[in-house]
């Protein structure tokens, strides 16, 4: 998506803020269903600064803007200009001086401009709708933004890379890229994170609800959960960025890791804190405006407490494979989990800091599980593994036993995969890679070591990356492998990667190989080997290798392997993946946007639209 000219003009006039103590700002701490904005303190660092000294919101690393035009999704699921954007765009310039609001209104009216015929008036086939000073939706979004990315590199350890590199941008990047946030994309009561763009777009709803004549309008840019919700969608790419993005396991997770970014996150305010613990009295062992994810949707369709609720006791046989029914399995056991943690630290600690403490510590098992799980495809019981492996890694186990009674009673943990996982520890290659080893001896190290991973002869690593941690994991590393067919300046790269996660002392916490089968943990048979490189030979020949992307090596339904051409397409709204294989070298669509609502609640708000 294309930013304004005049926004691209204004680029070059921008630094980063750094002079006041901090900068006030008007925000959410749900949304406006739930109770008024109020006015929350940033760090001024977070915002960019206009060459008179007023704070932007166009930082080093958010933007939030919108474009001239409001989109809407046809019949074909296609987005294309639909009105003229009425929002003042020039919000995030902040020619008042000023970004808090007190006095806007929660519910603001649709106000679509109508001819002397009561009709909308077009302009250029555009519906014209009347220019409102509104500004939460720009304000919230950027708070709730800055907010995942603060305690996304925290907990992680690192600066996560969570958007583009914006190279046309003039102000400098530090790592961890800078994520474009549209606050009023489109129609539809939905936000969307697109992995083509790296950014995030929201969407504006006209609703009416039953017994009332004035429609209002809904931004969801105005709810705090499902900024940070998508958000959190970023930090996913960002932790996993070698995951098929039309995965059903990479949605499934995607959707509990969205719900549980907004949890966590949030209970880094202490304002929060203090409200969740005056609504509950200390006791956060039913539903709350914690466990709720989007109570507006409650609101305008009367039913629950929200799009969903952490606090439920869901097992994988109540839900179905849809990923945000299926997802809550995962999250509910997450909640419960941060239910123990909160009592555990109530022994020691003030109610406060009990809750902001339990909140710390499961955003360290959130942030630092993917780095424990395979690298392309993944399921949720890998994500239950990974859980285990972070108690152990950073915990000393002293939650497994918690762990293991709460996903075994959901049904994503049994006999069988916990033994799995104990025999996938057991397995593990005595490797050590001192953690003062540069990105030239970790290449090195690799080249040396693929006959003893198992990846046979047909096959090589080549090095990815080095990410180096810092904070509660310091000295640990993260070393990503590409495989490749063949060996040497000649091999062909493919699009299947392995992991490794070594402790500070060197030692080898955990590998994921690129390829896997047969033989044991770590190492694919030579059977399974030579069917692989088979699957690439039948890619080739069917010219799979022209679509400008490496080769994937995939398993089928049956067990047996195939290779995939995966092509991202479409830009921002309209991304999706074309995959290409033998069988079909036409290609097949996936979807890679995910609506935060299942869909029966999308079919719940299209009602409420036809009102």
């Amino acid at each position: 998506m294309l930013l304004r000219s005049s926004t691209m003009l204004a680029l070059a006039s921008l630094s980063i803020a750094g002079k006041a103590q901090s900068v006030l700002i008007s925000s959410y701490f749900d949304d406006p269903f739930v109770g008024p904005s109020v006015i929350k303190r940033m760090d001024p660092a977070k915002f960019g600064q206009a060459r008179d000294g007023r704070p932007t919101l166009y930082s080093n690393r958010v933007l939030v803007t919108d474009e001239d035009f409001i989109s809407r999704r046809d019949k074909a699921g296609v987005y294309g200009k639909f009105a003229w954007n009425p929002w003042w765009w020039q919000a995030w310039t902040n020619p008042r001086w000023d970004l808090t609001f007190p006095d806007e209104g929660r519910f603001p009216a649709f106000r679509p401009l109508r001819g002397s015929d009561n009709q909308i008036v077009l302009k250029d086939g555009l519906q014209v709708w009347i220019p409102q000073d509104l500004n939460l939706g720009y304000t919230t979004a950027f708070e709730a933004a800055n907010a995942v990315k603060d305690a996304a590199d925290l907990w992680s350890g690192r600066p996560v890379n969570w958007g583009s590199q914006c190279a046309p941008c003039a102000i400098p990047r530090p790592p961890g890229g800078f994520l474009l946030i549209e606050a009023h994309a489109f129609i539809d009561f939905n936000g969307l994170y697109s992995p083509s763009a790296r950014g995030l777009f929201f969407g504006v709803l006209p609703y009416r609800l039953a017994g009332h004549t004035e429609v209002n309008m809904f931004e969801t840019a105005t709810s705090w959960d499902l900024v940070a919700h998508e958000a959190g969608h970023a930090v996913e790419h960002g932790l996993k960025p070698n995951l098929h993005l039309a995965d059903p396991g990479y949605h499934t997770w995607g959707e509990s890791f969205g719900d549980q970014t907004a949890m966590w996150a949030s209970l880094r305010n202490p304002e929060r804190v203090s409200r969740l613990l005056a609504e509950t009295k200390g006791d956060l062992n039913h539903s709350n405006s914690l466990s709720a994810f989007v109570e507006a949707f409650a609101a305008l369709t009367g039913t629950g407490t929200g799009a969903r609720d952490a606090f439920q006791d869901l097992k994988v046989s109540d839900t179905t494979e849809e990923v945000h029914d299926r997802s809550q399995v995962l999250t509910g056991a997450a909640y419960r989990l941060f239910l123990a943690v909160y009592d555990e630290q109530r022994r020691s600690l003030t109610d406060e800091d009990a809750l902001s403490e339990a909140g710390r510590i499961m955003g360290v098992f959130l942030m630092h599980s993917p780095d424990y799980v395979p690298e392309n495809r993944l399921v949720l019981q890998d994500m239950v593994k990974g859980y285990l492996k972070v108690d152990k890694e950073f915990f000393a186990g002293r939650y497994q036993k918690i762990l293991v009674d709460e996903f075994s009673r959901r049904e994503l943990l049994d006999a069988n995969s916990l033994r799995d996982w104990l025999a996938h520890e057991e397995a593990l290659p005595a490797l050590w890679l001192p953690n003062w080893s540069t990105d030239p001896d970790v290449a090195t190290f690799v080249a040396q070591n693929q006959d003893r991973l198992g990846v046979g002869q047909d096959f090589g690593l080549r090095l990815q990356s080095v990410t180096r941690l810092g904070g509660a994991a310091e000295g640990r590393m993260i070393v990503r492998v590409q495989l490749t067919h063949g060996r040497g300046a000649d091999a062909t790269p493919l699009n299947n990667h392995g992991i490794f996660v070594f402790r500070a002392n060197g030692d080898l916490a955990d590998y994921h190989p690129a390829i896997t089968g047969g033989s044991g943990e770590g190492s694919g048979s030579d059977e399974y080997l030579r069917s692989a490189s088979a699957a690439i030979g039948r890619a080739r020949q069917a010219r799979l290798h022209q679509y400008g992307v490496p080769l994937s090596i995939v398993r089928r339904a049956d067990g047996s392997l195939s290779a995939e051409a995966q092509v991202l397409r479409g830009e921002g709204l309209n991304a999706h993946m074309m995959v290409f294989t033998p069988e079909n070298p036409v290609g097949e669509r996936h979807e890679i946007l995910t609506s935060p609502l299942a869909p029966g609640q999308r079919q719940a708000i299209a009602d409420l639209l036809a009102r």
